[in-house]
């Protein structure tokens, strides 16, 4: 049982567990959700970092494009259309013309029964007659034949393949002799055999015998509604047929169909002494070269029109197709409309450069998954690699390298390997091995790690390892400053709130309040309810921590606005007050040797705490003690409020409002010398001269809490000093 709880152990039986799931999902005995789904995306961002390839020479795209039907639709509506293109490019010196589209009904200019009444009438008079309403039933006669004139074409050119589709739905089994055509030359069946289709539909039987050769064009879109694979073997009735490309690239290769094999046995496809790999289902996933017009494209009119460049079709494998808009598109990793001719023309070049995409093999991908994880809980072991930041580095490096590796091999070698499964694998192992580090490590790290949960960043935990002894009960003495903040009167709001709104709400506002905290180098020593404690200039010593705590309270006072709709959603004036204060304190762990927390203690720290509680009384958002104002800098600015004494406190102190720092004011006052002569004569007992100065300074700024306090002060005072004045006030109530 000891043994199970080393990292790497349970790295490395959270790694076979998943490698065990994921080897059981690719031989097919469950589906893990949404597993392939994203490996497949995984499959296309790699083609996306990959980018575009140039495809072989020997493939162009022959297009019935936009173009080419606003210039003459009878080149695409009409049979004899076709058969002018198919003699055309014979005549440009096409060696194969693989057409992607279906003839599979007569064409029908005219109702059948005027058809067959011109045919009977042209029967009867063999010989041409002069009148001219013979002559024209004749030559309607003529065009009506646009099936017999394809056939034609097809026979002249001699090179002409078509194609079928094969579907797996109850069909009409359609046994034209001519699909013999579509077969492999030799075939030998696995255990698993190609999947079965049960119907066919396919050109017209005169056309399929005048071509040369028969190949079916069914792609299938997987569960992303994308098509990544070809098939290159169905079973129709005891045949195994195969797809169009491999037809035309055998005739490109003048291999003889007898040569042309399927070895299922073998998980192979031969065309002569090419092989290619097929995967369980018997297709090759496609190498795409990049998204739509990725191929040499000829439009139909040009060749017709006579505007093709020299040799365009010369010696090529030609696929006949059509590319204007709402036609035969389909997705792929490039895009999202993808004509259907340009996925043949993939799979014709893949063929021809030997490169289809070839994936991993179910037991390649288990062990990948086993490799990483092992490597991963690997750099847990403290032999091996003692410091938790460099465990996590050196398991950030094990996966980018695999990654880098394997999107090296993808660009490189064509080799798919999974990006999911290690993934999975290095982000388990990591979390388990975390996870045991910090529970499963010796005695003496024991207290580390249990003290580590009670701080907040990395500076506690180094100063920790630096030192240790500061584990035992007691601290250090420095200067420090420390900070609390505070919701004022959230108790009364509570107590109208739910539970569930009061966690919501403080949640709500604690998370941008401890990032200001931590944003400004802070240590964030505790929670009290809805007040904050945070103390600048430790665990890990600075000198300014002075100005990094009045940064604080400025990004506290900013996060106000961002937060004030949420609360007065709920019916809270959200309003805060802060103080800071600087001074010398004792810090370190503090407790029993059971049970201790970082923090800071001293008069320094009572003080910060009575401050923050006086900013209710003045009605301002901050007040600062002396060595805080002194320490800031001339980057902050402060008007001083009053010389109070605070309980638990004999000596009087100085308290200051913070004005604003930097670019960010919290408040501004005009006049502020009338202001400043106020406190001065209210100091020295000379109450009506320090009366007419406040109500001057009010005036000036009549929202001003501060001056209205001390007016009523006056008021209750009266207009004479009382023996003994000091112009100290005495706060009774923290």
């Amino acid at each position: 049982m000891k043994a199970l709880r080393h990292p790497v152990v349970g790295g490395l039986l959270a790694s076979l567990a998943l490698a065990a799931a994921v080897t059981g999902h690719r031989v097919g005995a469950y589906a893990l959700p949404g597993f392939e789904r994203l490996e497949l995306w995984s499959l296309d961002l790699r083609f996306a970092l990959r980018g575009p390839r140039a495809p072989g020479p020997e493939t162009v795209i022959l297009a019935y494009d936009d173009r080419t039907y606003a210039a003459d639709p009878g080149l695409w509506e009409r049979r004899a259309g076709w058969a002018k293109v198919v003699r055309a490019a014979r005549e440009a010196g096409a060696r194969v013309i693989a057409i992607d589209a279906l003839f599979s009904r007569a064409e029908q200019l005219l109702p059948a029964e005027l058809r067959d009444e011109i045919a009977g009438y042209v029967a009867r008079q063999p010989e041409p007659s002069t009148e001219a309403a013979d002559g024209l039933v004749r030559r309607v006669h003529g065009e009506l034949q646009g099936d017999a004139e394809l056939a034609r074409a097809f026979e002249e050119a001699g090179n002409v393949q078509l194609i079928l589709h094969l579907g797996t739905a109850d069909g009409a089994r359609d046994r034209d002799p001519a699909f013999a055509r579509a077969r492999y030359g030799q075939s030998t069946l696995r255990a698993r055999p190609p999947r079965q289709a049960n119907e066919v539909l396919a050109s017209l039987p005169e056309l399929n015998r005048r071509s040369l050769a028969l190949g079916y064009a069914t792609v299938h879109e997987d569960e992303t509604h994308t098509v990544r694979q070809f098939e290159l073997a169905r079973l129709f009735e005891k045949g195994v047929f195969a797809p169009m490309p491999v037809h035309a690239v055998a005739r490109f290769l003048d291999v003889p169909r007898a040569q042309l094999a399927y070895l299922g046995a073998l998980g192979q496809v031969r065309i002569g002494e090419r092989q290619i790999a097929l995967d369980q289902d018997d297709a090759v996933w496609l190498n795409f070269r990049g998204p739509a017009g990725s191929f040499p494209t000829v439009p139909v009119i040009d060749l017709m029109e006579g505007r093709l460049p020299a040799g365009a079709l010369e010696d090529k494998i030609v696929l006949l197709g059509m590319t204007h808009l709402g036609q035969d598109r389909v997705r792929t990793p490039f895009s999202s409309a993808v004509p259907g001719v340009e996925i043949q023309a993939t799979l014709v070049d893949n063929l021809l450069r030997g490169d289809p995409l070839r994936r991993t093999g179910w037991w390649t991908d288990g062990l990948l998954c086993l490799l990483v994880g092992l490597l991963v809980s690997l750099s847990f072991w403290p032999r091996l690699v003692a410091s938790p930041p460099l465990q996590a580095l050196a398991a950030l490096f094990v996966v980018g390298a695999y990654l880098s590796t394997s999107g090296w091999l993808f660009a490189a070698r064509d080799l798919w390997a999974p990006w999911l499964g290690p993934g999975l694998a290095f982000a388990l192992a990591g979390a388990v091995c975390l996870t045991q580090s910090y529970l499963g490590e010796g005695r003496q790290r024991r207290r580390l790690r249990k003290a580590f949960a009670h701080y907040l960043g990395d500076e506690v935990i180094g100063e920790l390892l630096e030192n240790p002894r500061m584990l035992a009960p007691g601290g250090e003495r420095r200067e420090l400053s420390v900070l609390f903040s505070d919701i004022r009167d959230f108790t009364t709001y509570s107590e109208r709130l739910s539970p569930e709104q009061i966690v919501a709400f403080l949640n709500t506002y604690l998370t941008p309040m401890t990032r200001a905290v931590l944003g400004t180098q802070g240590y964030l020593d505790k929670y009290i309810g809805d007040a904050i404690m945070a103390v600048f200039g430790a665990p890990v010593p600075r000198a300014e921590h002075a100005p990094q705590a009045l940064d604080c309270a400025l990004r506290m006072h900013r996060e106000l606005d961002t937060l004030r709709p949420e609360a007065a959603r709920l019916g809270i004036d959200l309003r805060i007050g802060v103080g800071v204060n600087t001074g010398e304190v004792i810090v370190g762990n503090m407790g029993a040797e059971e049970r201790f927390d970082y923090t800071v203690a001293g008069d320094s720290v009572n003080l910060a705490s009575r401050l923050e509680g006086l900013t209710k009384v003045y009605g301002v958002f901050c007040l600062v003690g002396e060595r805080t104002r002194r320490a800031a800098g001339a980057r902050f600015c402060f008007r001083e409020v009053d010389l109070v004494q605070v309980k638990g406190k004999s000596q009087p102190v100085a308290i200051y409002e913070l004005l604003g720092g930097g670019e960010h004011p919290v408040a501004s006052y005009g006049q502020l010398d009338l202001f400043e002569r106020g406190v001065e004569r209210w100091r020295a007992g000379a109450f009506a001269e320090a009366h007419a100065a406040f109500l001057a300074f009010l005036e000036a700024n009549p929202g001003d809490p501060v001056s209205r306090l001390y007016l009523e002060r006056l008021d209750a005072l009266g207009r004479t000093c009382p023996p003994g004045w000091t112009g100290v006030f005495v706060h009774v109530n923290k």
